[in-house]
């Protein structure tokens, strides 16, 4: 006798709350005919709800099926960081981006313009890798902007190769608000990210004053 497949989790999810999501659907579509917009939202909440089941389904078992944070990034239109600060809890022993793809790893630092130096040490000023580089779309990235503008402060972000890097903890007091590791999402990011790194230090032998990514 053939031997029985697992159910995916996506699967189970469906011959559970299939007959749920299409009553919902079809009280939705009910309540707008008859100009009810209510109970017409109601049934569309319940069905966002469902639908955040149905994707965290989908994302478990896209990771048993051996996909990496880029590939759920790229799935899910987020940055590989975000990715698995959204769904690190949908499975046990899940490693982190940076420890993923060590090859693709980078150290932020950020500080307050009116309060920490940005020193060369940090690395690159993340905003002279361009609007559209992968690193704009990092989630603490994001976080530590958004707060900067709430605050009506000017905040630095610099990006630099790991290194030795090992935590915060190798941060000194009054040096910068946060460090962390992340990640980028394409490889050809580091070369731009080293030859602009490289231009910094005055290593560069061609003393471009303009860079263009690779």
């Amino acid at each position: 006798m053939p031997k029985a497949l697992p159910v995916t989790h996506t699967e189970d999810f469906h011959q559970r709350a299939g007959a749920v999501l299409g009553a919902a659907l079809e009280r939705a579509a009910a309540a707008v005919a008859a100009g009810d917009f209510a109970q017409a939202a109601t049934a569309a909440q319940q069905l966002a709800q469902y639908g955040e089941h149905v994707q965290t389904a989908v994302v478990r078992d896209a990771l048993a099926a051996g996909a990496d944070w880029w590939q759920l990034g790229e799935h899910l239109g987020l940055h590989p960081q975000a990715a698995y600060e959204q769904h690190r809890g949908a499975a046990e022993g899940l490693r982190p981006p940076a420890l993923q793809r060590q090859q693709l790893a980078v150290v932020c630092t950020a500080g307050l313009l009116t309060e920490h130096d940005q020193d060369t040490e940090h690395g690159i000023d993340l905003d002279d890798l361009g609007d559209d580089h992968s690193l704009t779309q990092d989630p603490t990235v994001a976080r530590i902007r958004a707060a900067a503008e709430l605050l009506d402060e000017d905040a630095w972000i610099a990006v630099r190769l790991p290194g030795d890097y090992e935590g915060d903890d190798d941060l000194d007091d009054g040096t910068a608000i946060r460090r962390w590791r992340t990640v980028v999402a394409h490889p050809d990011e580091l070369g731009w990210l080293r030859e602009a790194l490289q231009h910094l230090a005055g290593d560069d032998p061609d003393d471009e004053d303009d860079l263009e990514p690779l």
